[in-house]
C-alpha cells in the first residue's frame, strides 16, 4: 500500500470527490490509506493544487481497478495518437527514410 500522494495523484482525488465519488473508494484507487485522501478533502494536504479537469479523470469503472489501470490507460491513449499521426504522415507521402538521412 502507498503511503503519500503525489501533486498530480492530489489533483485526481480532488476531481474525484468533486465528481462525487466517495473517499474510501477513492483511497482505494490509489492504494492509500483513507486518511490521506481525508488530508487532500480537507486542505491539510495539497491547498494549492487544483482539481484535475474532467476529462483527466479516471471513468467509473477504471476506479475499481486501481491507479495503474488509470496510468496504463493514459499512456495507452498517448500511443494510440502517435500511430494515428504516424499513420497519417504515411498516407501523406511522408519520406521517413529521407528524414533519417540528415
Amino acid at each position: 500500500m502507498a503511503t503519500a500522494l503525489n501533486e498530480e495523484q492530489a489533483a485526481i482525488v480532488k476531481g474525484l470527490l468533486a465528481r462525487g465519488e466517495k473517499q474510501h473508494d477513492v483511497a482505494a484507487f490509489f492504494g492509500v490509506n483513507a486518511g490521506r485522501v481525508a488530508e487532500v478533502a480537507k486542505g491539510y494536504k495539497f491547498a494549492e493544487v487544483a482539481p484535475a479537469a474532467k476529462r483527466d479523470l479516471p471513468t467509473p469503472a477504471v476506479i475499481s481497478l486501481g491507479y495503474a489501470s488509470h496510468v496504463v490507460l493514459q499512456a495507452l491513449s498517448i500511443i494510440e495518437i502517435a500511430v494515428r499521426s504516424a499513420r497519417e504522415r504515411i498516407l501523406a507521402g511522408h519520406d521517413f527514410d529521407q528524414a533519417s538521412r540528415h
